[in-house]
């Protein structure tokens, strides 16, 4: 799989930007790490992190007053770092499930030739993310394997690990020769619950803070209805349906950030559904999910319009197979 070649062996400029951007994580974690400026403030009582403002001073966004600002001892760095591998590979791995939706939308067939890059990214990514943990462990196995067993979101993300290594094995083409398409597709469909325990995963060790985590769910839920539309035809690339699935998804990502507010600190839902609706908290996770399927159901009408040509084409040369047969 050359990196930069496509499969008829030509320069790709698509594959090279691709490259470049998967590894622009590992070039910034290089240089913060060297920098040693990972830092993190601590939670402050009764206020989910995640609802501070964007100065840094947390707003009230539930009623009473603010407190002036975030208090917190500088993090180490090694922890920032497994915190930073770990978000670019989930990151990583919900962009490989959004390859699909928009080679379809768009009408851009060659875009598949990314997904399997974006894939294995996600797994080195993940691999660095343990590598770092281990490290913090000072290698020591015992005391990797206790925790690892002892702690059930980490016992969860070993396990999605797992089933990315599984995928990252079988990713050749040798390998779907050997396994057959068929059995090499069942596999691979392994991504999406894979994708699901790595976000409980990241949910469970953000705690209190699940901003981050709320919004990767409400994309990894509209990649999954996307997909059941598809298996009902014309409607994944139908506008309709598509901002349809922008709004259910955004409201699934509103109301369970509110439940998992309320069940976790105590907080009430209709509050933090509320402040969703307060500027003064920045872009919360359900705008985001919204944004984002507003703009895959604006994609369509480009595919759209790829479309056409395609067409005018596919109808012209059934037009004159015929007088070509004759003559």
């Amino acid at each position: 799989m050359p990196l930069l070649h496509d499969r008829a062996g030509r320069f790709s400029p698509l594959l090279a930007l691709t490259l470049l951007g998967l590894l622009a994580p590992a070039a910034w974690l290089a240089v913060r790490a060297l920098h040693g400026d990972f830092s993190g403030g601590a939670a402050l009582p009764g206020v989910p992190p995640g609802f501070g403002d964007a100065a840094g001073a947390p707003a009230a966004p539930f009623g009473g007053a603010a407190p002036s600002a975030f208090g917190g001892e500088q993090a180490r760095p090694i922890t920032g770092a497994i915190h930073f591998t770990g978000d670019w590979a989930i990151r990583f791995l919900l962009l490989s499930l959004a390859v699909t939706p928009f080679r379809k939308l768009l009408h851009w067939p060659r875009l598949v030739l990314v997904r399997r890059r974006i894939g294995l990214a996600a797994l080195a990514y993940a691999v660095l993310h343990l590598a770092l943990y281990a490290a913090d462990q000072d290698f020591v196995l015992t005391k990797i394997v206790s925790e690892i067993a002892l702690r059930i979101y980490l016992a969860i993300g070993f396990v999605a690990l797992i089933g990315l290594v599984a995928l990252g094995a079988t990713s050749t083409d040798g390998a779907v020769k050997r396994m057959g398409a068929r059995n090499w597709g069942r596999l691979h469909k392994l991504a999406y619950p894979i994708a699901g325990l790595a976000l409980l995963h990241f949910t469970m060790q953000s705690k209190l803070d699940i901003s981050d985590p709320a919004w990767m769910w409400g994309l990894f839920l509209w990649a999954m209805g996307w997909r059941v539309l598809q298996n009902r035809g014309e409607r994944a690339t139908s506008p309709v349906w598509l901002v349809g699935l922008a709004v259910a998804a955004a409201l699934a990502t509103a109301f369970s950030e509110a439940a998992w507010y309320g069940l976790a600190t105590g907080v009430d839902p209709a509050r933090v559904l509320a402040a969703n609706f307060s500027v003064r908290l920045g872009l919360r996770p359900c705008w985001i999910v919204l944004l984002f399927g507003l703009a895959a159901a604006a994609s369509s009408f480009v595919g759209a319009w790829r479309r056409g040509p395609t067409r005018a084409r596919a109808e012209r040369a059934a037009r004159l197979a015929p007088a070509d047969r004759a003559a």
